[in-house]
């Protein structure tokens, strides 16, 4: 008797984008400082089909000062960093290391 074959064994799977616990204890550990100097009070993850989306308030009724997106493009293994102001994008690379850091230099030339 034939054995069945399951489809969803050989389809690509949908690779759902998240931010590990790495990404976020980085993240948070600067939103933290700003919190504590009064800048930021409040942050929302959001997550799509290829992407999440870490964004950061100074107030909860306004839009996002920034914003930092974690997105894997087609083909790519490794998932791509963006950071968003509102004025446009002012970083992207494959290190949240890099993002951050250019996400620093913001809040120093802002201050």
């Amino acid at each position: 008797m034939p054995q069945p074959v399951l489809l969803s064994d050989y389809r690509p799977r949908a690779g759902k984008v998240f931010f590990d616990r790495a990404d976020l204890m980085r993240i948070l550990s600067v939103y933290s400082r700003q919190v504590s100097r009064g800048l930021w009070r409040d942050y929302a993850i959001d997550h799509r089909s290829n992407m999440a989306v870490f964004s950061i308030y100074r107030r909860s009724q306004e839009q996002p000062l920034f914003a930092i997106t974690k997105v894997l493009l087609r083909g790519d293994r490794d998932p791509k960093y963006i950071l968003q102001s509102r004025n446009g994008q002012l970083a992207s690379s494959r290190s949240l290391k890099d993002i951050l850091d250019v996400l620093s230099r913001q809040l120093i030339a802002v201050n």
